[in-house]
């Protein structure tokens, strides 16, 4: 064997070696899977064909999974790198995760729940205490003090107040509520939620009902420790108390 032989059998092996690597996958790239990625999909259409999906969604997700792999995996990129294990994916295509309006509408509905509850409890345990002591006032407000107007007005209350949180927090999409129009929009509502604690006032007699005080005390106890779990349940931040 000639020297120049000699020289090249240690290149000639690097070579065999890569493409012995090289053969592990398949020739055709951009139209084949790798052996690793083409494993995953079966996993993943095996796992998709156990949950209630119907047939369009389950073909359509693994037909966009497919192309985005043929593009990527020519990075050397994996199905496990992009999409995690096949439970993960799976479990994120059965349930999504909801998108920014969803949350914040959501987030709308919790709010107005909060601050509605505290609205309740604050009118119960205020009555509750004034019926009693049988103060005078409770006599000369018994239209106030009956269950109906304090559940509406704390209804009320409650949605008024997440909407007015909801446009005094700064915006997502970086334009600013100039500060007077935050201070028309807070005392609009307050005039709004007195107009409507006003006429729930003026209904009184058996659409109204007035409770005794210690029924008052219990029932804003119970929505205390309703309202707390609220908070706990649902990371609650925005609430007046």
């Amino acid at each position: 064997m000639s020297e120049s032989e000699t020289s090249k059998t240690p290149r000639n092996a690097a070579a065999g070696a890569k493409q012995a690597q090289a053969a592990e996958r398949p020739v055709h790239e951009a139209t084949e899977l790798t052996k690793r990625n083409a494993e995953y999909m079966r996993q993943m259409r095996k796992s998709l064909d156990a949950t209630a999906l119907s047939g369009e969604k389950k073909t359509a997700v693994l037909n966009e999974m497919t192309s985005t792999l043929l593009a990527e995996q020519g990075r050397g990129t994996t199905a496990r790198q992009l999409y995690g294990t096949v439970q993960e994916r799976t479990e994120e295509i059965v349930n999504p995760k909801k998108t920014p309006v969803e949350r914040q509408k959501a987030n709308y509905w919790v709010t107005a729940l909060d601050n509605g509850l505290m609205l309740f409890m604050i009118f119960c345990l205020m009555y509750g205490i004034m019926g009693f002591i049988g103060t005078n006032a409770t006599k000369n407000s018994a239209g106030a003090n009956g269950i109906t107007a304090i559940l509406i007005t704390s209804v009320i209350g409650g949605l008024g107040v997440a909407k007015l949180f909801e446009y005094l927090m700064p915006a997502k999409d970086g334009k600013k509520v100039s500060l007077w129009k935050k201070i028309a929009w807070s005392v609009l509502a307050i005039i709004v939620w007195m107009l409507v604690f006003t006429t729930m006032s003026m209904i009184q007699g058996p659409l109204n009902p007035v409770l005794p005080g210690i029924a008052y005390l219990i029932i804003a106890v119970v929505v205390f420790f309703a309202r707390m779990w609220l908070k706990r349940r649902f990371n609650i931040t925005t609430s007046m108390f």
